[in-house]
């Protein structure tokens, strides 16, 4: 226990070392640690976008540094003398590349409407760090790869070791923290649990990992596992995977002869358990003691095709169906990363496996970034998804929309599950013919398509609307909305965010929207007037739907505290998922 935990590395001598190896990355851990810290100070107040986005800059960077010194690192290890001027030429060259680089990132994390704000945004920042996160696991052993498992394992006990010591000072300091305020009762700000965890887990973490990060010129020829390793691996891991690969056999067999193909469950059974088995077989490859594990690295490559093979038929059925999405690219790209791990483990046994971070981090560049990018992809899909289901249904003419009441219900669903899926990344501009300024709601989606796509009942989602039986050939047919006893009224869209509307605030929880309404002497000032339960109000529309009852305003309006909610819109999907509710409203006020 005393060798996986490392004291040295908490002496003054070992930080100074850490910082003269790593200085650019521990600098952006810092700042990283400062951004998010004042971003707080302002949260509620408007202003900490400006910090945030730099937070998010910042911690790009400690990655991206990490990559440029480790591979500046084995560049010095690996040439010699007589190449020093082709290492400083490399050397400038990478860091050359840093602030275009940051500054592309920058582009992504920075928005109008809000730091990381449409999807694409999020899916791009993440994928590219994650990028740079796999590259610093070999780029520094990329010259000389030899024992570079051994080399990895040091990697993943300095990051164990890390979080071990930052969730235990973290637990310290909120005990601290919490004693003064109990027994002396020194207040402190609501976030400064939220301050604390900023600095430990960003910069006490990367110190602290960092020091412990191996380096090339220590040895590795000699490295064993632990015993507790080499048991997990050997008497526990290998039974649970030969089991489950029987089980997925025998099962994609059964689906083979009776041809009944589960809807959404093959890629999720297959997707997670080949990722840990490429990890499984990256790890064994350094154990030669066991007649039977030898076998088994042998043979257990041949069994994953016919696994994959399922996982990307079910997945070509579902993209057949409803176009690709990042997730379903993600799990096209796990695939291909499989497959090529996979090869390379049948045709080169005794290499040293470095080749399988290196394909991991190719992958996740092209997903990230560039033409073929899972967001680029995404959304020429669903956009051709979208374009081939309005010609379908003769809907476009002079570059329009035409409405069309009469299409079936199927390409209902599939029009109400593309606006919905990219409104939900903030980018519904992206479909073609879409009238200018289009907003995803009731209204205008009535009025552009002719048909309510959110009030349908059916097996995906549950959803109302105000008079989503009218004919326009019989107004009369409209119902009447009581608004006695009240003086004003607001109009009220509620999506996944916060969001406000005149004196009124409503705070999205998971199964809740709180609503706030401001002082009348203070508007920044708000005091909780009503919990808006998601659950229940889902329960009511159900029963309402079960018998085609033709559902009333009143039916499923609300009165509370002089004030009357009185539904436009509903859309709930039809799970436990409370992520994705949307509702609009009339909120009236005595």
């Amino acid at each position: 226990m005393m060798q996986f935990f490392n004291i040295k590395l908490f002496n003054s001598t070992n930080i100074k070392n850490t910082f003269k190896r790593f200085p650019l990355t521990i600098i952006a851990a810092a700042l990283t640690s400062i951004f998010f810290i004042i971003s707080t100070y302002y949260i509620g107040k408007g202003k900490e976008d400006f910090y945030l986005k730099f937070g998010f800059l910042c911690l790009f960077a400690i990655f991206l540094f990490s990559f440029v010194n480790l591979f500046n690192e084995g560049l010095t290890n690996y040439y010699n003398l007589n190449n020093l001027k082709k290492n400083h030429f490399f050397m400038i060259i990478s860091y050359a590349l840093c602030p275009p680089i940051l500054y592309g990132v920058y582009e992504i994390i920075n928005s109008k409407s809000g730091v990381l704000f449409t999807a694409d945004s999020k899916f791009m920042y993440v994928t590219f760090l994650l990028t740079f996160v796999a590259g610093t696991s070999f780029i520094a052993k990329s010259y000389y790869h030899k024992n570079y498992v051994a080399y990895f394992m040091k990697i993943m006990k300095s990051f164990i070791v890390s979080n071990i010591y930052s969730v235990i000072v973290f637990a310290g300091i909120s005990v601290i923290i919490f004693a003064l305020d109990k027994l002396f009762k020194i207040s402190f700000d609501s976030t400064i649990y939220a301050r604390a965890a900023i600095l430990i887990f960003v910069l006490f973490n990367v110190i602290t990992f960092l020091s412990e990060f191996p380096r090339l010129k220590d040895s590795y020829t000699d490295y064993k596992y632990p015993l507790p390793f080499r048991i997990l691996l050997i008497y526990i891991l290998l039974p649970i995977t030969i089991i489950y690969t029987a089980i997925l056999i025998v099962y994609f067999a059964k689906i083979l002869i009776f041809w009944e193909i589960p809807q959404g469950i093959i890629v999720n059974l297959v997707l997670w358990f080949l990722i840990f088995s490429v990890f499984y077989l990256f790890f064994i490859s350094r154990i030669e003691t066991s007649k039977f594990l030898n076998k088994f690295k042998k043979i257990f490559p041949f069994f994953v095709f016919p696994l994959l093979a399922m996982m990307f038929f079910a997945l070509v059925l579902r993209i057949n169906e409803y176009g690709i999405t990042e997730n379903r690219y993600l799990v096209f790209a796990g695939g291909i990363w499989i497959f090529l791990s996979t090869i390379y483990y049948i045709f080169y046994r005794d290499n040293s496996n470095i080749t399988i971070p290196i394909l991991l981090t190719i992958i996740l560049l092209f997903t990230s970034i560039g033409p073929i990018s899972a967001t680029k992809i995404t959304e020429k899909s669903q956009n051709r998804l979208f374009v081939s289901v309005l010609e379908k249904n003769n809907m476009i003419s002079e570059n329009k929309i035409i409405p069309n009441p009469d299409i079936s219900s199927e390409d209902k669903k599939i029009i109400t599950g593309i606006l919905r899926f990219m409104d939900s990344g903030n980018r519904i501009d992206k479909l073609s013919y879409l009238p200018e300024n289009f907003k995803y709601s009731a209204d205008s989606v009535t009025q552009t398509f002719g048909f309510d796509t959110l009030g349908m009942y059916s097996d995906v989602y549950l959803g109302y609307m105000l008079n989503e039986d009218y004919n326009p050939d019989k107004p009369s047919q409209l119902s009447p909305i009581d608004i006695e006893g009240y003086s004003s009224m607001v109009v009220v869209d509620i999506s996944s965010e916060d969001s406000r509307y005149s004196d009124y605030k409503f705070v999205r929880e998971e199964t809740k929207i709180d609503i706030y309404e401001a002082y009348s002497d203070n508007q920044d000032k708000f005091r909780k007037i009503y919990s808006l339960d998601l659950r229940d109000l889902k329960d009511r529309l159900k029963a309402l739907r079960k018998d085609d009852y033709k559902i009333k305003p009143d039916d499923l309006s609300i009165v509370f505290s002089g004030h009357k909610i009185i539904f436009t819109n509903i859309y709930f999907p039809n799970d436990d998922n409370f992520n994705d509710v949307y509702l609009s409203f009339y909120l009236l006020r005595s």
